[in-house]
């Protein structure tokens, strides 16, 4: 009975230390998407901004308060982005900080894998040892 429950700590931990970083890579890579977060401008702040732009000058601030950069963010509301038809390379994904809103980030989903992955290996590593140590133990 211990030896089965050896095992099967090793398979489930071998088993997260590899399906976490492979599940965190499938859910960015078929659900993310790369974004500039911005707060919104009011939509009369926005036309105004608009009409003042030129080409040459950044485009995220015509829109809102643009974050530090570009993030990529899973499972992206449709509603909340904006391509902008001054730049169509360019994706912005609106969020009020101040309400609260936090989007998922695929850098959260590494986080998180990455924590399981460890967990996951340590604890096939620990069932290892101890199977060992019970064989060397008892013959």
């Amino acid at each position: 009975m211990k030896h089965r429950i050896a095992l099967f700590a090793v398979a489930l931990g071998a088993g997260a230390a590899v399906l976490a970083p492979a599940s965190a890579a499938a859910l960015s890579w078929g659900w993310g998407r790369e974004v500039v977060m911005i707060s919104p401008h009011a939509s009369e702040a926005v036309e105004l901004n608009r009409a003042l732009w030129t080409r040459g000058e950044p485009v995220a601030p015509v829109y809102g308060i643009p974050s530090a950069g570009p993030v990529r963010v899973v499972f992206a509301e449709a509603g909340r982005v904006i391509v902008p038809a001054e730049d169509p390379g360019l994706t912005l994904y609106t969020v009020d900080k101040q309400g609260g809103e936090n989007p998922l980030q695929a850098q959260t989903l590494w986080f998180f894998a990455r924590l399981v992955s460890v967990a996951g290996a340590g604890l096939a590593l620990m069932a290892v040892l101890g199977w060992l140590w019970r064989r060397r133990s008892s013959g």
